[in-house]
């Protein structure tokens, strides 16, 4: 019998989604932040996105992905009792807010 058993479509860590698509829950919009640099890992602790400060109350989770040659940090984020999603570009040094977690 000369098949091939390996199909790289079936592995899930080789899937990659449409990156063309609409997303309608994504912001990325550029935002100023506080943030605290200690051991080489990043603490955000405020940000200004439209004028307006939201202190960052806790971070419930962080995250890194590389997209191409920059590593960007996510984080979640909680501001009065609502989460959001902030990233840092290691290679552009920009921050920004990727969207609002109901």
């Amino acid at each position: 019998m000369n098949q091939s058993s390996f199909n790289p479509q079936s592995r899930w860590d080789r899937f990659e989604p449409d990156k063309g698509g609409f997303n309608p829950d994504a912001l990325d919009e550029r935002i100023d932040v506080l943030a605290h640099f200690k051991h080489a890992k990043i603490f955000p602790k405020s940000f200004t996105w439209k004028d307006k400060e939201y202190t960052i109350e806790t971070i419930t989770y962080n995250w890194q992905e590389r997209l191409g040659q920059a590593l960007v940090n996510y984080f979640s984020v909680v501001s009065s009792g609502q989460i959001y999603q902030i990233s840092f570009n290691n290679s552009t040094f920009r921050w920004q807010i990727d969207k609002i977690i109901q």
